[in-house]
């Protein structure tokens, strides 16, 4: 047997001691976690599985009914924007005819928590919404309305049904004069409707899943959030919203913004290659550098898309000083975006110009350098 000298005791007594210590900590929570638990003293009434799912299809059905809903809403308040603004919009057009098809990828990232044979939201070609004074809407579409065929070629789903819509679109930008043909069904009977579509701004507008105040244009898309519907206190406060983000696709702007971040990414690279560390900093800058000159512009821009459609500004700009109020770090000075009074004058001063052109009986083309 091997015997222990006083120096191997004296090295184990702090491993000793640190362990005795450790196990005291864990038993220290164990009974805090026990007596945590026993805090409710309540007694509950039982809730059983089927119960709890019952009320997950209820929410579920309520969620899709807000979203057709704030689709249709969408539709009806972009449509004047889209074809009242052809001049402004110059070669960003395209063909369009006022349908709203369901739209699964703006909600699914919300529906992650459930089976995939379960997201079911937005996955059939259903109408959503049909835009007022569209053709769809002198078509006779409704919201609601299965879409079984576009020009002959069956929909297997809301995302084929809308490529198949977009690609018969394009055909009028060619040659082709006679309409699309859609076979529809509502109410358990078959229709066969037509449609012509007209030339109007591109860009697909679309809700996003979340309640965040916001809005964002990819350059050919823009999706308003949840939260835009709540806070905005009138039609023409979120028609601005989708006016201020058309106007960044139709300028642009995320494309310019892009190409900088690659020149800027490019250059963090080189740095690096000389074992230089920017954290991408150089990236960033890059993007954000002309992020406040271009939200200037769209501000600009968007008042005079709204008054080529016939849609009163006025007042517009208290979105901005409401916005302060929830965040009031926007009133100060900030790097990527203009401050909140900043905005409020602005577009204050765009719409005095926008008047002064009225009154002269000028076209409503905004000024350039």
């Amino acid at each position: 047997m091997f015997r222990s000298s006083p120096q191997r005791l004296r090295m184990r007594q702090p491993n000793q001691h640190r362990l005795l210590t450790g196990c005291k900590i864990l038993c220290f929570l164990g009974i805090s976690y026990v007596l945590a638990s026993c805090a409710v003293v309540s007694d509950l009434p039982e809730i059983s599985d089927h119960e709890i799912q019952q009320e997950v299809k209820k929410q579920l059905e309520l969620a899709e009914r807000t979203i057709v809903e704030r689709t249709q809403k969408l539709a009806d308040l972009s449509w004047p924007l889209l074809v009242n603004n052809l001049e402004m919009c110059g070669n960003f057009v395209r063909h369009r005819t006022g349908l709203w098809m369901s739209r699964k990828s703006s909600i699914l990232a919300n529906l992650s928590w459930l089976p995939e044979d379960e997201q079911t939201i937005g996955k059939d070609p259903i109408v959503w919404g049909v835009a007022v004074d569209s053709p769809a809407a002198h078509a006779g579409i409704e919201a609601g309305d299965y879409i079984l065929e576009i020009d002959s070629e069956r929909t297997t789903s809301s995302a084929n049904a809308r490529r198949l819509l977009a690609s018969s679109s394009k055909e009028f930008s060619g040659d082709r004069k006679e309409p699309i043909q859609l076979l529809i069904q509502r109410a358990g009977e078959r229709q066969r409707i037509e449609l012509m579509p007209v030339l109007a701004c591109r860009s697909e507008i679309s809700l996003a899943g979340g309640t965040r105040i916001n809005a964002y244009a990819t350059g050919k898309h823009i999706k308003i959030f949840n939260g835009i519907f709540t806070f905005v206190e009138s039609d023409e406060e979120l028609q601005y919203v989708i006016a201020h983000e058309l106007a960044h696709n139709m300028s642009n702007h995320v494309v310019y913004a892009r190409a900088r971040g690659v020149v800027g990414v490019f250059v963090d690279l080189i740095a690096l290659r000389w074992k230089v560390w920017t954290n991408g900093s150089v990236g960033q800058l890059s993007v954000h550098a002309f992020a406040k000159p271009y939200e200037v512009e769209a501000d600009y821009l968007a008042l005079y898309l709204m008054a080529n459609a016939g849609i009163d500004s006025t007042g517009v700009e208290n979105l901005w000083r409401r916005l302060a109020s929830e965040d009031i770090s926007s009133i100060g000075w900030i790097l990527s975006h203009p401050s909140s009074p900043e905005r409020f004058v602005q577009l204050q001063k765009t719409r005095e110009e926008i008047e002064a052109k009225q009154r002269r009986n000028e076209k409503l083309l905004p000024e350039r350098k």
